[in-house]
C-alpha cells in the first residue's frame, strides 16, 4: 500500500480533517513478545568517561560530542517506551526520517531532531571521502596507532592528543554507530581520526541517522 507525507493543519479547525498514513502495525497486531535492545546506553558512555581525567571530560563537553557526554547524567533509556512508539510507526516515503502516531497526532523523528538532541554536525557527506594528505605505500593506517578504552582506565596510553582521540573513537563505536552490546571500534571509524579538529567538522550526526536507518 502506498505511503502519504504527512502535512501539519494550518489551524485547529483543520487538525481534525488531516489523514495520517497508514501505520507500519495495524491497531492490535504490534509483534508480541518482541525487545528493543538499546546499545546507545548511558553506561557505554560512563565506562568511557571513567577511563578519562576530569580535564579530558571537560574538553569533550565542550566539543560536538558534549551533549552526547551528558546522556551519563540523564534518566537511562525506556526500552518499553521504545517499542511503543516503534509499534506506532507511520508508512513515508522519506528513508531518513519517521514518523509515530502519538495520542491521535503525527510527531517526526527527522535529521533535525536528531541534530538538536545530540548537537552533532548533520551536514551532507562527501560521496567520496578522501584525504587532505595523499598516503605513501610506506605510511601505516592510523587503526594501528589505536588500542582500547582499558588502556586509558590504566593510563597506559598517556600522550593527551591520542587519549582525545580514542576516546572519541569509543563513542563512536559504543554509541553514535553501535551495533551489538560489545563496544567494537573499526578500522573504518579509526582512519577519521587523523586530524581531530577535521573530525569535528565532519558530518558525524548524518553518519550516524543513516547507519539507525539502515
Amino acid at each position: 500500500m502506498g505511503s502519504r507525507s504527512v502535512e501539519y493543519p494550518n489551524s485547529e479547525s483543520e487538525e481534525s480533517e488531516i489523514e495520517l498514513p497508514d501505520m507500519m502495525f495495524a491497531d492490535s497486531e504490534e509483534p508480541v513478545g518482541v525487545r528493543v535492545l538499546t546499545y546507545q546506553s548511558s553506561r557505554a558512555i560512563n565506562n568511557i568517561l571513567n577511563a578519562l581525567h576530569e580535564e579530558e571530560i571537560q574538553y569533550l563537553r565542550s566539543t560536538p560530542f558534549g551533549k552526547i557526554v551528558e546522556i551519563a547524567d540523564k534518566p537511562a533509556f525506556s526500552g518499553r517506551f521504545a517499542r511503543f512508539l516503534l509499534s506506532r510507526q507511520l508508512k513515508v516515503e522519506k528513508k531518513h526520517e519517521a514518523w509515530f502516531r502519538f495520542a491521535g497526532k503525527p510527531i517526526r523523528f527527522s535529521l533535525r531532531e536528531f541534530a538538536i538532541v545530540t548537537g552533532l554536525p548533520c551536514g551532507e557527506i562527501p560521496t567520496e571521502l578522501k584525504a587532505k594528505k595523499k598516503r605513501s605505500i610506506k605510511d601505516k593506517p592510523y587503526w594501528s596507532e589505536l588500542f582500547a578504552v582499558k588502556l586509558l582506565r590504566i593510563n597506559s596510553v598517556v600522550d593527551k592528543d591520542c587519549r582525545i582521540k580514542l576516546a572519541c573513537l569509543a563513542i563512536v563505536s559504543s554509541v553514535l554507530l553501535s551495533t551489538n552490546l560489545k563496544m567494537k571500534m573499526l578500522k573504518e571509524h579509526a582512519e577519521l581520526f587523523g586530524d581531530i579538529e577535521d573530525f569535528f567538522c565532519f558530518s558525524m550526526g548524518t553518519f550516524g541517522v543513516q547507519h539507525g536507518y539502515e
